[in-house]
């Protein structure tokens, strides 16, 4: 149960991560979900600008194709292995390292504290409820 937690988390991250630009570009809804939050808590008190927007939403577009088939062999197989739990965090990382390069250096700084709480949250959370 713990690994299917934990993969649920990772996977969750990379949703979040995938849903930077939308949750920048249109007003975010009451009932978006946890994906949308995800994104308004990595971008949150940025302020981006239009290019910035576009920049994100392409670098989201990279990473979409590979985190779905990520998530897909883990809820064929129920769990997470290692391995793929590894590719999983990488792609998370890269995506996250591509969003930063694009932010002025105060927005980088808001991005790191955002990104840290996150990772903070989802570790309390984790270590919650095992």
């Amino acid at each position: 149960m713990k690994v299917v937690r934990i993969a649920t988390l990772a996977a969750a991250l990379c949703v979040g991560m995938t849903a930077v630009a939308s949750a920048q570009s249109t007003q975010p809804q009451q009932n978006e979900g946890r994906r949308g939050r995800m994104g308004e808590w990595l971008l949150k008190d940025i302020n981006l600008t239009d290019a910035q927007k576009d920049q994100i939403k392409t670098i989201r577009e990279k990473y979409m194709p590979q985190q779905m088939e990520l998530r897909k062999s883990a809820q064929a197989t129920g769990s997470v292995d290692d391995a793929t739990r590894a590719k999983m965090v990488d792609l998370q990382d890269k995506q996250a390292a591509e969003i930063r390069a694009i932010l002025t250096a105060d927005q980088q700084a808001t991005f790191d504290k955002n990104l840290a709480a996150m990772k903070t949250r989802m570790a309390e959370r984790r270590n919650g409820s095992s």
